[in-house]
């Protein structure tokens, strides 16, 4: 078989399928119907003579062939999509969605700040939790499942470049109603009081030690948890405090009846940067996209 045969849209489906895993996910996101992208997969299988794709549980796992393929071609499409996208400029009228990993303090500020804005016209930007560790988080960008990242973390892969995004700090909070708490908090009150620690596990860290400058000493934990809400709810329920980050806990402190206060130790700014593979640095959609998830932040500091 001469290689001239094979259709360029039939292996922009297969590497569709191929990063979802999935042949209904991947109609969605081109437009097709099922049949449709089922019936280029088997056309493309006759073509190579070979099987791509096996049932896997609900889904579709891909075979040894099928990875073999998707490693080869991946880079050349995606080079040729930027070529085209170059050209075409990048617009809000053209369906399109984009995904972005990012950490659960980003994905509370961003989604409302999302679902307000009024010129996204056909454009999706759908948050996903970023990933446990940074190889299977370089991976999936590598791989093209997701358009960027936002994180804290500054990454030094060679493949991938990093943008400036946000700042954020730590921070106490205690519920209004504390016995004890009120107004302002001191170092000898923060080491009194009982705490809900939040773990970042990937850092395998406690926020608090993560973004301090000295050694925080030994707390007396009455719970530990992974997740902000989890974290802000048990505080608004309990006389136990906790670090948090100002963002989040100003957004939500009169909702959940928090006091905010300053820490009593020197903290380590929270800097957030937005991380994206090289081929995506003058994709004019990146950009556009980069751009767009900036200006809410200018947008929310206006008075």
């Amino acid at each position: 078989m001469s290689e001239n045969n094979i259709d360029l849209n039939l292996l922009k489906i297969f590497i569709t399928v191929y990063q979802h895993r999935s042949i209904t996910v991947a109609a969605e996101v081109l437009g097709l119907t099922q049949p449709g992208v089922s019936g280029v997969l088997k056309r493309l299988q006759q073509q190579l003579g070979v099987q791509l794709f096996v049932r896997s549980g609900r889904g579709i796992a891909p075979t040894h062939q099928a990875q073999e393929l998707a490693r080869q071609i991946e880079p050349a499409l995606s080079q040729i999509n930027n070529a085209l996208e170059g050209i075409e400029t990048f617009s809000t009228e053209n369906s399109r969605r984009f995904v972005v990993y990012t950490t659960e303090p980003m994905m509370l500020m961003l989604l409302p700040m999302i679902e307000a804005d009024q010129t996204l016209g056909k454009v999706e930007i759908e948050l996903h939790p970023t990933l446990s560790n940074e190889e299977k988080l370089i991976h999936s960008l590598n791989q093209q499942q997701a358009d960027l990242a936002i994180d804290f973390a500054n990454y030094s892969a060679p493949s991938f470049f990093s943008e400036f995004f946000y700042t954020d700090e730590i921070c106490i909070i205690a519920r209004k109603g504390h016995p004890r708490i009120k107004q302002t908090l001191t170092l000898e009150q923060f080491y009194a009081e009982k705490h809900v620690t939040l773990k970042l596990r990937r850092e395998d860290a406690y926020l608090a030690d993560y973004f301090t400058e000295e050694v925080i000493g030994e707390r007396r934990v009455a719970a530990e948890c992974d997740s902000l809400v989890s974290q802000m709810t048990m505080i608004s329920n309990s006389d136990c405090v906790a670090v948090m980050v100002r963002s989040i806990a100003d957004q939500f402190a009169d909702k959940l009846d928090l006091q905010v206060f300053n820490t009593p130790f020197t903290q380590i700014p929270v800097k957030y940067r937005l991380l994206a593979h090289n081929r995506m640095k003058h994709s004019p959609a990146n950009r556009w996209l980069r751009e767009k998830l900036k200006s809410y932040f200018v947008e929310s500091k206006k008075p």
